[in-house]
């Protein structure tokens, strides 16, 4: 049988990692020069149940979820980690380059999970190549993101349930609406639902973007 050359396009989306409890418009700043516009802003939850980055961040650290307009074919997703650490590089501090001002775990979202790709292996991790493995956190069902059994313990308490589903509608609709594009699109599709109007429009990054 023949292979399927389609490709479904995921939502791309980042779990930010700062100091204080409003956004920093310099770490927003920073996110959109990479990826483009922001379609979603979640809000910051207090990241005080581990003191795993305190060492490197200081105290007083929040972390939200962002979704953008970009969104991606799955199978570039580490090339967006690529991305994510030479981006945490910009904000390090520059007599120590492993002291961080910023955490970014960029990862994608369909419509049947939350997958954050990993340079760090594990049991239930799965490999795609440049050293990267993927790791499915969340897993949708019923209205719910549900935590899978190796989730760390924020994605347990899933702060950010919220935050995810809206996103998860808001990158419903651009699918339903055909914006989500491939890479190597070149023209509209042919078909498109009846009253919606087509728009191609270029993130950061290369890829396609979707927009509402």
């Amino acid at each position: 049988m023949k292979a399927s050359q389609f490709s479904e396009q995921a939502q791309l989306i980042a779990f930010v990692l700062q100091k204080g409890a409003e956004w920093d418009p310099s770490v927003i700043e920073l996110l959109e020069k990479t990826w483009g516009p922001i379609r979603h802003k979640g809000k910051l939850f207090a990241f005080d149940r581990t003191n795993y980055y305190t060492p490197e961040m200081g105290d007083g650290l929040y972390r939200g979820v962002v979704s953008f307009e970009k969104c991606i074919s799955p199978e570039t997703i580490a090339d967006e980690k690529e991305r994510s650490n030479a981006l945490e590089l910009t904000t390090a501090n520059s007599e120590n380059p492993d002291h961080r001002h910023v955490n970014i775990d960029i990862g994608y979202m369909d419509l049947d999970k939350v997958v954050l790709p990993s340079y760090k292996r594990g049991p239930f991790k799965l490999y795609a190549g440049k050293g990267v493995w993927l790791d499915m956190l969340l897993t949708y069902a019923k209205g719910v993101f549900h935590p899978t059994a190796w989730a760390f313990e924020d994605f347990t308490r899933n702060p950010y349930q919220h935050d995810l589903q809206l996103i998860r509608e808001k990158y419903k609709k651009a699918r339903v609406a055909a914006d989500c594009l491939q890479s190597d699109m070149t023209e509209p599709p042919t078909l498109a639902p009846e009253g919606q109007k087509y728009k191609k429009s270029k993130a950061a990054g290369g890829e396609g973007s979707c927009r509402l």
